[in-house]
C-alpha cells in the first residue's frame, strides 16, 4: 500500500506543480534514495565496472547516482503520458535509424522488438502503438508484474490507454507466438534474466518458430520532454542467440551510461 501511495502522491505532484520543479524533486528524492545504498546501487555499480572498465571508482558512483536522477525523470515522464495527446507525443520523438524501422515493419512479417531498460522504454511503447495502430498492427509488451497489485493496476491503464497491450498468462510462449503469426509486435526486455533464462536466447526460438523479424531498439533521453528512438539493424535468430543484441545496444549503453538502468544483475551473454 506504501509503494501505491507514493505512486500516487508523484501522480499528483507531477499533475499540480510546474514541470521543472516536478523534475527537480523527484532528482533530489533520487539522490536521496542512492545515498541510502540500496540494493541496486550495488548491481548497478557492478554491471558500469564490466561496461566501462577503464573509469575510476568515483566516476562510476557519479555515473551511477546520474542514472538513479535518470530513472526519477523517466518516471515523471511517464506520469505525464496521459496528458500528452498523439500529436505532442510524435513532435517529442526523434527517429534514429528508421530505415531499420521501415524495413521490419515492410517485411510482413511479426516484429520482436528487443529493447533495454534505458532512457524511457514507456515512451517508447505508447509512440510505437500509436504508429502500430495507423498501421494495423498492434504492440504487445513482456513486462513483470509490480509486486504490488494497486501499482500494477495503475501501470496497466496507463499502458491501456495510450494503446499498448500487456502479453497476457502464463506461459507467455503461446500469446507471443499467436500475436507474431499474426504480424503483429512484442516487445522484450533483453538485459533482464526472465523466468526461463536468457530472454536474447528466447526472443531468437521465438522468431526461428514464427518467422518474427528480431529488431533492436531503444529510447534515449535528449532533453526534457524530448527523446531519441533508436533502431538498429534487424537480427537473424542466429545473430540474436549469438549475441547480436549486446553488440547492437552496448554502443548505446558506452555513450549514455547513466541512462541505462541496470539494477539487477545482468543475465548470462550480456554481462
Amino acid at each position: 500500500m506504501l509503494a501505491f501511495l507514493g505512486y500516487l502522491t508523484a501522480d499528483l505532484a507531477v499533475r499540480l506543480l510546474p514541470a521543472r520543479l516536478a523534475d527537480c524533486l523527484a532528482v533530489a528524492l533520487a539522490r536521496l534514495v542512492f545515498a541510502t545504498r540500496p540494493r541496486a546501487r550495488g548491481s548497478l555499480e557492478a554491471n558500469l565496472a564490466r561496461l566501462l572498465p577503464g573509469v575510476s571508482d568515483a566516476e562510476r558512483r557519479g555515473t551511477a547516482r546520474a542514472a538513479f536522477e535518470h530513472f526519477a525523470l523517466s518516471l515523471t515522464d511517464f506520469l505525464r503520458l496521459g496528458r500528452l495527446d498523439g500529436r505532442a507525443l510524435e513532435r517529442a520523438i526523434e527517429v534514429r535509424g528508421g530505415e531499420h524501422l521501415e524495413r521490419a515493419r515492410a517485411s510482413g512479417r511479426g516484429v520482436i522488438l528487443l529493447s533495454a531498460h534505458a532512457g524511457n522504454w514507456e515512451w517508447g511503447a505508447a509512440w510505437l502503438a500509436a504508429r502500430g495502430a495507423r498501421l494495423g498492427a498492434r504492440l504487445h509488451v513482456v513486462a513483470r508484474p509490480h509486486p504490488n497489485r494497486w501499482v500494477e493496476r495503475l501501470f496497466a491503464r496507463r499502458r491501456e490507454a495510450r494503446g499498448v497491450a500487456l502479453l497476457p498468462g502464463r506461459p507467455l510462449w503461446p500469446g507471443a507466438a499467436r500475436a507474431l503469426k499474426r504480424r503483429e509486435w512484442v516487445a522484450l526486455m533483453g538485459d533482464r534474466r526472465g523466468a526461463c533464462g536468457s530472454v536474447c536466447a528466447w526472443a531468437a526460438a521465438l522468431s526461428r518458430r514464427t518467422g518474427a523479424v528480431v529488431l533492436p531498439a531503444v529510447m534515449l533521453r535528449l532533453a526534457p520532454g524530448r527523446y531519441a528512438a533508436c533502431f538498429e539493424p534487424p537480427l537473424s535468430p542466429e545473430a540474436c542467440a549469438g549475441g547480436g543484441y549486446r553488440d547492437a545496444l552496448r554502443p548505446h549503453f558506452e555513450r549514455h551510461p547513466e541512462q541505462w538502468f541496470a539494477f539487477e544483475p545482468l543475465p548470462e551473454g550480456l554481462a
